[in-house]
């Protein structure tokens, strides 16, 4: 199955693709959380019944985007979430080593 990053860069290497997808992935998380916190606070402070369930319904959709999200940041082992603490930072180090190398590369 083409990534997404690959249609639509046109990039060919797979480790760059995957990284392009875990990117994108990262973007729409953190978007995917402004947005709950958002219709969180909006909910919180409506002034009528009618508008805070219109703010809770957005709310639920927002946690539910970002609960397939992470299920599929999870699943593609782009996210880690039970490895040891220490695994993880080797993890990352690895990918920002590969991030530097990519664009001193480009």
């Amino acid at each position: 199955m083409p990534s997404l990053f690959n249609s639509l860069m046109g990039v060919g290497a797979q480790n760059v693709t995957q990284m392009g997808d875990q990117a994108i992935a990262n973007q729409l998380l953190a978007g995917k959380k402004a947005a709950a916190q958002g219709y969180l606070t909006a909910t919180l402070e409506s002034a009528t019944p009618e508008i805070r369930a219109l703010f809770a319904d957005n709310l639920s959709k927002a946690v539910t985007g970002h609960t397939m999200l992470t299920e599929l940041a999870v699943k593609r082992e782009w996210y880690k979430p039970y490895e040891i603490p220490e695994e993880q930072l080797v993890h990352t180090y690895q990918q920002s080593e590969s991030v530097v190398e990519n664009r001193s590369n480009s």
